[in-house]
């Protein structure tokens, strides 16, 4: 008797479960918009979840299905929750630009209590929080202040070069590594000196410890993975299921290198207009007023910015370097080109490229906006549609009689808008001719957004296009990459990534090709 009484109840919650999945799962066909048909219970993520692709690509895929080409939007469930993929240039701009106010924050979350670091960054914090901390970066990133970070780039671009001969001398020359590595030790130093005043010595020692937590954190494991697949689309869950963004030995190892940092600053009053600065200001600024709530009296919430600014930075100029050089390796003609406009600039400047003179590099700008097209490292934008008191919700008309409801998740396919030949004349192939300035303002401005688009754009777009362009010349200054035997043929992206990365790494044969050196001479 209990067992049969036991077995109903089951089956009874069962049905109700199913029921409940169904009645959501029907949301977007009763309100009249196009939608994917989703599996029951995980809804559109099947392949996510299985991994066996990652989202950004999924929602390209979702984005580029034939039947819904003329579709402005498409109804997708991220697991039960109903959300929308945006495929409507203009209803983008409106998202991230016009209607910003609608959609200042991320779907995705962070757990504040297990991942404080991760919760508090300006990648994931909300609200004013968010409006407050960027107003107070922003001052870090103008064109003045990485004017000045150039130089100290600059010596992190000599250790690049320098390591590139010890890795040949090795190896009597030529060598084949993965490319992707050398770049992040490259940016990994580089972002320490200007964003911490720290020697991280990656290019020196591979394990040391900055790069040992950068490749930890970039490292999508099935653990990282699942992580990542909660904060984007169980996000309600990410505090029960103890999600982090930041793993706690990373976490403990910015809190302690920080820490320190920021007090030795204060104690010396050195000044280096870099970002330790502005987070001694801040903790100044919350001090001399005890009284008044302010969130920089929480060292985590300084802490998590450093974190974000690290990782962030040291990940996007790595992606965009090595697939860079990926291409290049494949267009030895445009390799060719590229090189001999450096080798130019660095015979007229005697060795070294000042600030102005390499941003003037032409070609040099055209093949780094050419990768970040076909490469952009964030392939997706998440956004949170919130209801303003006292308007009416945002309706989709004249494409859909549907008003948007308060937490609608909606996602924006950066890389199918990238790829779509509507915008681009063979999307799939690599040409830097696309950005050209003959062919610069034929570009839609809402399909080209690598940084993303609006007020909650890339904070450090500038810093890392300028790290990218010198990673490329201290590379390309004495040394030529080309294919090899494990090179990929065509490119296939890590289905568990929630950053655009190549599945296996990006192998190349890097060759002792002394151009510079053979003709600085002429100068002499």
């Amino acid at each position: 008797m209990v067992l049969t009484e036991v077995l109903f109840v089951v089956v009874a919650a069962l049905v109700a479960l199913y029921t409940w999945f169904q009645r959501n799962h029907s949301y977007w066909q009763r309100k009249g918009i196009p939608y994917i048909p989703p599996t029951p219970i995980i809804g559109n993520t099947k392949v996510v979840f299985k991994m066996e692709n990652s989202f950004g690509m999924h929602l390209s895929e979702i984005y580029n299905d034939p039947r819904l080409k003329d579709e402005a939007v498409v109804g997708i469930y991220s697991m039960n929750k109903p959300g929308l993929v945006i495929r409507d240039i203009e209803l983008i701009k409106s998202i991230l630009i016009k209607d910003f106010n609608r959609f200042h924050n991320r779907y995705a979350r962070c757990d504040p209590h297990g991942d404080p670091l991760g919760y508090n960054n300006l990648f994931f914090v909300r609200d004013t929080h968010w409006k407050d901390i960027r107003t107070k970066l922003t001052p870090v990133f103008t064109s003045g202040k990485v004017k000045q970070m150039y130089t100290l780039m600059q010596e992190i671009g000599n250790d690049l070069e320098l390591a590139l001969q010890r890795h040949g001398e090795k190896n009597s020359g030529n060598f084949i590594t993965e490319i992707k590595e050398i770049c992040a030790q490259f940016s990994t130093d580089s972002i320490a000196t200007i964003a911490f005043g720290i020697r991280a010595n990656s290019l020196q020692n591979p394990n040391a410890e900055f790069r040992n937590y950068g490749r930890k954190l970039f490292t999508f494991t099935v653990g990282r993975a699942k992580d990542f697949f909660v904060a984007f689309f169980l996000p309600k869950l990410v505090s029960l299921m103890r999600i982090q963004f930041f793993t706690p030995d990373f976490s403990h190892f910015m809190r302690s290198t920080i820490g320190h940092v920021m007090e030795e600053r204060e104690r010396s009053g050195l000044l280096r207009n870099d970002l330790i600065d502005v987070l001694v200001s801040l903790r100044k600024e919350a001090a001399a007023e005890p009284s008044k709530p302010h969130y920089a009296k929480n060292q985590d919430f300084l802490v998590a910015q450093a974190g974000v600014f690290f990782t962030a930075g040291f990940e996007t100029s790595s992606s965009t370097m090595s697939f860079a050089l990926y291409e290049l390796a494949k267009h030895p003609e445009m390799q060719q080109r590229l090189r001999e406009e450096i080798n130019e600039a660095l015979v007229e400047g005697g060795g070294s490229l000042s600030y102005e003179k390499i941003q003037s590099l032409e070609y040099l700008a055209m093949v780094v906006d050419e990768v970040l097209r076909m490469y952009p490292v964030l392939p997706f934008l998440d956004r949170e549609y919130e209801s303003v008191q006292g308007q009416p919700d945002l309706s989709l008309k004249p494409f859909y009689d549907y008003t948007l409801e308060n937490g609608t998740p909606v996602f924006i396919p950066i890389y199918a808008l990238h790829h779509d030949p509507k915008y681009w004349t063979n999307p799939r192939q690599f040409d830097p001719e696309r950005f050209s300035p003959a062919n610069r303002k034929n570009i839609v401005a809402m399909a080209y957004q690598p940084f993303g688009s609006g007020p909650h754009n890339c904070i450090g777009s500038r810093i890392g296009l300028l790290q990218s362009k010198l990673g490329l010349v201290s590379l390309l200054k004495n040394h030529s990459v080309r294919s090899c035997e494990a090179t990929m043929k065509d490119m296939k992206f890590d289905p568990k990534g929630f950053v655009l990365q190549a599945d296996g790494g990006i192998h190349l044969e890097v060759v002792n090709d002394r151009l510079y050196e053979q003709s600085a001479p002429s100068i002499q």
